[in-house]
């Protein structure tokens, strides 16, 4: 596989910083793989020569019957792109570069997000939450779809990142990533992400609620919503959350 993808990134000169840089490459397995055979995914850092930060991430897996989270993946990280094409909100998520398909093998390449894990109990969540904020409301700027929930509530139908945790938030200086995109696209529930980045740090009670009471107003003002009390919600994201994993057991 190493020589087929150097074979492919070679005829792709614009995916690299150097066109003709020496190669090197780093194995991981997400934790699932090492588990039950073929589940989970397997990844391939791309490591251009002098550089200390690898340049492409290519994701498999250990047997092709599994590759269809690959494709998936791919699919859900092409629909995040589609939604902010040519706008600064692009730059949240890694660039859909290439879906490998032979019928024995799969495999895709995207571009790599720089930046350290969120650190989900000392960290001050507000940046994560104004870049997420800003991009729910280019979204929703664009829908045209409208979902009346209980209690009257019309929320806009708008794609969430689906698995927004601390862990899958990288930080990068004053720039937001969101990486892992295994759930993208399957929930279109407004504010899902900002209650499951919210609800996964390692806060208090007292902490998570005081957030929730900050960044719930401007979220669904930003969306152009009006909501008297977001803990009307919190039962509809937690079913929410419920379902999302029923479907993918």
């Amino acid at each position: 596989m190493i020589s087929l993808l150097t074979q492919l990134i070679r005829g792709h000169s614009d995916w690299l910083k150097t066109s003709h840089a020496s190669l090197s490459f780093i194995k991981i397995s997400t934790p699932a793989s090492g588990v039950e055979l073929g589940k989970g995914k397997v990844l391939l850092l791309v490591f251009e020569e002098g550089e200390s930060k690898p340049t492409l991430c290519v994701k498999t897996t250990r047997i092709y019957s599994a590759g269809g989270i690959i494709k998936k993946n791919y699919d859900n990280l092409k629909l995040l792109a589609k939604g902010v094409v040519g706008t600064k909100h692009a730059s949240m998520f890694a660039e859909p570069l290439y879906l490998y398909d032979d019928g024995s093998l799969i495999f895709c390449v995207e571009s790599v997000c720089p930046g350290a894990r969120f650190s989900s109990g000392n960290e001050d969540p507000g940046p994560v939450m104004e870049a997420y904020i800003a991009w729910q409301s280019h979204l929703a700027q664009k829908s045209k779809e409208f979902k009346t929930l209980e209690g009257g509530i019309k929320l806009p139908v708008i794609s969430q990142h689906g698995d927004m945790t601390p862990d899958n938030v990288l930080v990068f200086r004053d720039d937001i990533y969101l990486v892992d995109y295994d759930y993208a696209g399957e929930c279109t529930l407004a504010g899902f992400d900002l209650v499951n980045f919210l609800s996964k740090m390692e806060i208090s009670s007292e902490t998570r609620r005081a957030y929730y009471e900050k960044y719930f107003p401007h979220y669904f003002e930003s969306i152009g919503v009006k909501v008297e009390s977001y803990q009307s919600l919190l039962p509809l994201y937690h079913l929410e959350e419920v379902r999302r994993k029923d479907r993918n057991m």
